[in-house]
């Protein structure tokens, strides 16, 4: 990768970094959603989450349309869900991986 992409790749990696931008993305990963529907699925405030939205549209990571008064968003980067995804699974098995130690080590010393 060049230089001249490793600041827009940070600031990526950087806009995926924020708890409640993640809980935003697991909800659009199920498909296109209302902000009202998102605020009911992340417990949050519908300012809050409008916050994050406009920040994750201006950086080209969800789309909207409007219906009526209803406005609608979608991860419009599928790279995006496959992220996601593909760095969670990492997570869990990173995690599964530390229990299992912790449980030989809890049974070599109860043994």
């Amino acid at each position: 990768m060049p230089d001249e992409m490793l600041e827009p790749v940070s600031n990526r990696f950087k806009l995926l970094a924020e708890p409640m931008r993640l809980k935003i993305i697991r909800v659009l990963c199920q498909g296109e959603h209302t902000v009202q529907e998102i605020v009911n699925n992340v417990n949050a405030s519908q300012a809050n989450i409008s916050k994050h939205l406009a920040l994750m549209h201006d950086n080209g990571m969800v789309n909207r349309r409007k219906e009526g008064l209803k406005c609608y968003y979608r991860i419009t980067d599928e790279t995006i869900i496959f992220a996601y995804y593909l760095i969670s699974k990492s997570v869990v098995e990173n995690l599964q991986e530390k229990l299992s130690w912790v449980q030989k080590v809890n049974t070599n010393l109860t043994a």
